[in-house]
């Protein structure tokens, strides 16, 4: 069962795009993005935007929330749409998105605050988070829908993400689920999974092993910036960490972690999740990345 999280947790960064249509050729304006919560305590959306971009990577559209939403357990979903699309669909929307002739199947992104980006088609410009290789163009009538079978194959949790559109999304057809409707996604059972249903966002069976670690944002693989930032989370909402930059010793640390002035040159960024029962994460979530300098 999924149970809601003490409202002093509340927050909105581990949200993911889980869906997005573009329209049909009967209903070109009816358009939705979905989100979607992979812990409970996610409902402090209120203030926070959602952006639409063209192929080039330009901001062609945006919508912020004007308050939180109602429902916050593990997996549930905010829907924001064009009233076309709720016309469509005959549901009501959590908030609305704005009609953007340019939002196009054959290429664009769209991106949560700086948390999650996905794009598709012939996209070719730059987002606030990384989404890797484009997927596919987005056929009319259909929606691209994130997987979620990785990790947890029954609900969504952070080894969902892999920042690379074209391995996380795939087309589907388009199943719109606004914030009152109770989410149909499942904790894994014993023996594996990382997605959860309890009240921690994790499953039962994981509480006392290792977490698992996440990068949720990070510099580009070459930056000018000499002092960049991490910002990571975990499948275990208890969960400390640690960090580590290139040969240096593992110090505790939290998201977000910016660096001392680097050398410039190649470096290498590890972090790694202790759970509530003292273990570490085998498996560090890692970067390497080079600082450049300006111009170089």
């Amino acid at each position: 069962m999924l149970l809601a999280a003490p409202t002093a947790q509340a927050t909105f960064h581990l949200i993911q795009i889980r869906e997005v249509y573009l329209g049909s050729a009967l209903a070109p304006e009816s358009k939705y993005v979905e989100l979607q919560m992979y812990s409970p305590g996610q409902d402090l959306v209120k203030g926070h935007t959602l952006r639409i971009y063209n192929a080039s990577g330009e901001v062609i559209g945006s919508t912020t929330f004007s308050a939180n939403v109602a429902a916050d357990d593990n997996q549930d979903t905010i829907l924001v749409a064009t009233s076309a699309a709720e016309t469509e669909f005959e549901l009501t929307a959590d908030s609305t998105l704005p009609s953007v002739a340019t939002f196009s199947p054959d290429g664009g992104a769209a991106c949560w605050e700086e948390i999650d980006c996905v794009s598709w088609g012939n996209f070719d410009g730059p987002l606030p988070s990384p989404a890797g290789t484009p997927a596919v163009g987005v056929p009319t009538g259909m929606a691209l829908q994130r997987t979620i079978t990785r990790g947890c194959a029954t609900a969504l949790d952070p080894a969902d993400d892999s920042d690379s559109s074209a391995a996380d999304f795939s087309v589907a057809t388009p199943a719109p689920r606004p914030n009152a409707v109770a989410p149909s996604e499942r904790s894994c059972a014993s023996g594996g999974g990382t997605g959860g249903g309890t009240g921690t966002g994790v499953g039962s069976d994981h509480d006392h092993g290792a977490p698992q670690t996440t990068l949720r944002r990070k510099p580009p693989k070459r930056t000018t910036d000499r002092t960049p930032s991490f910002r990571f989370g975990a499948d275990e909402q208890k969960a400390r960490f640690q960090c580590k930059l290139d040969g240096k010793a593992y110090r505790a640390c939290r998201s977000p972690f910016t660096a001392k002035r680097l050398a410039f040159g190649p470096h290498t960024f590890k972090v790694r999740a202790i759970g509530s029962g003292s273990l570490a994460d085998p498996s560090p979530a890692s970067y390497r990345f080079r600082v450049v300098k300006p111009g170089g």
